[in-house]
């Protein structure tokens, strides 16, 4: 096994340097300019006091967010929430700036998202500490879920969004054949991002990415569990427009609480991508009706994996070790149902369950390399999944590991949920059909694909899933059969690095997509363009259809004879109809 990873590793490191050899002989130079990091993102700081209880909310200010380290309990900051009258200032600042971005070149909006793109590897150590830090997550997980992801969107918009924002030429049609016909993608004006807290860094940075390269400006409001890392990132996106001379009130960050939210939609703004619950999402949604603003609803999933009894376990279980626990399962399209076929379920479970039992929890920035998982992030959530899992353990599920908050032995005070293996699970129970957003793997018994094609799809969301199998075939044709928006065979998630692919789901997941030509082209208006092809040439009014209309009946006749001659499938209607025109002219 260690021969041929090794042998596929080495092929696409062979084919990488091959293509990036091409690529940087023709790369334009970037404009290198530097952002300091937080201090308390150094794994040496220590000065910030360790809360006994820590909260984001603070009783006695409830205008304040207090931000910590949900790893330690570390205080990093207290940080004042705007008010409705600063979001309004926020909006008028970056729809300013957007009047003048609209009139840039693509090129020019390329030239700063490579800049961006050349910070981040400069600096991926820096931006994933800081994301560490305020979300208490490793730097394996921070490198994989906002360094290369970023990276991805990055690379793919500079290379392709030229491509699909120009315009369009469409085929006019028989009776337009005189005419050009075009769609011109126009920035919609100030956009929104409101997003979660799991990827701080990426989810800030995905909808910007976008948001420039189609000519828009944008607001952004981060969660209020992750406002503490909000002004470094700001920093570096205002620095870097800055140093191409943009204005660097084209981008626009907000913390806050939900009014704050509710504020940037009554703004004025003309999109929104929301990256949520499916209940914040539905409140999102009807405050957005009120102004006829569009929405993106990205509202997380409860992804399923099936693995068929023809399954490379060597290969699926590793994958779906990291699918379940990268990010402590903090992830809208973590693998949180697995469906093994009854024939290999005992040996998987097996299987899993000695890995498991191994995953060892703690700070990534001051416990060492000893790290699997890091903490939670929001320290609210523990009671909830203990209920959930006693309630499926209740009727009949077996919870072989974990199920229960973890207490440090080195940070009392840290938000930690063991790593919980739950097995026999059905599809009645509340685990089954709740997103538990957690280090929890879930797994249930198929008998067949047909049974696990019908147990996947009695779940609500409908976000992402996978097919593990041999037959590469009837695996795909699973995929097709699954009420979801996106799938994958004998893997994990890696449709979001291919970002040339949408993204979105279906069913409680959401509605809209962002990645691809179909992220992009949703942050603006397709204006319909129709221009006279030949000179000279322009529509003319046929004098038995002006007005005032001579004969309605030798009008209709005309229009009828028309309708015949441009859309009749045959060549004799066509003729037929010709000559009925000529008649009906008379």
């Amino acid at each position: 096994m260690f021969d041929n990873w090794t042998n596929v590793v080495a092929a696409i490191v062979g084919l990488a340097i091959s293509y990036l050899a091409v690529q940087f002989a023709f790369q334009p130079k970037v404009v290198r300019f530097t952002v300091t990091p937080p201090a308390e993102s150094n794994p040496a700081w220590k000065d910030g006091k360790i809360l006994d209880k820590p909260t984001i909310r603070d009783p006695k200010n409830p205008k304040t967010i207090i931000c910590y380290d949900p790893a330690t309990g570390r205080h990093l900051a207290s940080i004042p929430a705007p008010t409705a009258a600063d979001v309004t200032e926020a909006y008028k600042k970056a729809s300013r700036a957007q009047e003048k971005w609209a009139q840039t070149s693509w090129e020019q909006r390329r030239a700063v998202l490579r800049s961006l793109l050349d910070f981040v590897l400069q600096n991926q150590e820096e931006i994933c500490r800081v994301a560490c830090r305020d979300t208490g997550k490793t730097m394996i997980d921070a490198t994989l879920g906002e360094i290369i992801t970023t990276c991805a969107k990055l690379r793919w918009t500079i290379d392709n969004g030229e491509e699909v924002l120009a315009q369009d030429y469409r085929a006019p049609g028989l009776l337009m054949m005189y005419k050009h016909a075009k769609v011109v993608y126009q920035p919609m004006g100030v956009v929104a991002a409101l997003v979660s807290w799991n990827y701080p860094f990426h989810n800030t940075f995905g909808p910007l990415i976008s948001a420039l390269m189609s000519g828009n400006g944008i607001m952004i409001k981060c969660s209020e569990y992750v406002a503490w890392s909000t002004e470094y990132w700001q920093n570096i996106i205002h620095t870097c427009l800055a140093a191409h001379g943009h204005d660097p009130e084209l981008v626009q960050f907000v913390n806050g609480f939900a009014d704050v939210g509710e504020a940037i939609v009554s703004s004025g703004v003309n999109h929104i991508t929301f990256i949520g619950s499916p209940q914040v999402g539905k409140m999102v949604q009807l405050n957005a009706a009120q102004h006829l603003v569009p929405c993106l609803l990205e509202l997380g999933g409860k992804d399923c994996a099936i693995l068929l009894k023809d399954a490379d376990l060597g290969q699926a279980i590793p994958v779906l070790m990291r699918g379940v626990f990268q990010n402590c399962g903090q992830n809208c399209i973590g693998i949180e149902r697995i469906l093994v076929a009854q024939e290999i379920y005992d040996g998987f479970v097996a299987e899993m369950e000695k890995r498991i039992k191994t995953l060892r929890l703690g700070s990534a920035l001051e416990d060492g390399d000893g790290i699997d998982c890091g903490a939670m992030t929001m320290g609210t959530q523990s009671d909830r999944l203990e209920h959930l899992i006693q309630e499926a353990v209740s009727r009949g599920a077996r919870l072989l590991l974990g199920g229960k908050r973890y207490q440090h032995p080195e940070h009392p005070t840290g938000q930690y949920f063991s790593p919980t293996l739950l097995v026999d699970v059905t599809p009645d129970m509340e685990i089954a059909n709740h997103e538990t957003f957690a280090p929890i793997m879930v797994i249930m018994k198929h008998a067949g694909a047909d049974d696990a094609l019908r147990l996947a799809n009695l779940c609500p969301y409908g976000l992402g899933s996978s097919v593990f199998s041999a037959d590469k075939q009837l695996a795909e044709e699973m995929c097709l059969k699954l009420k979801v928006g996106m799938a994958n065979v004998n893997d994990f998630a890696v449709n979001y690095l291919c970002q040339s692919l949408p993204f979105g789901g279906v069913g409680i997941s959401g509605y809209g997509r962002f990645a691809g030509a179909e992220g992009l082209r949703g942050l603006c208006v397709p204006k319909s363009v129709t221009i006279d092809r030949i000179p000279f040439v322009k529509t003319p009014i046929p004098p038995i259809v002006d007005y005032p209309i001579k004969s309605a009946s030798k009008g209709y006749g005309f229009v009828k004879e028309l309708v015949r001659f441009a859309y009749g499938p045959a060549l004799t209607e066509k003729i037929m109809a010709g000559l009925g025109l000529a008649k009906a002219s008379m």
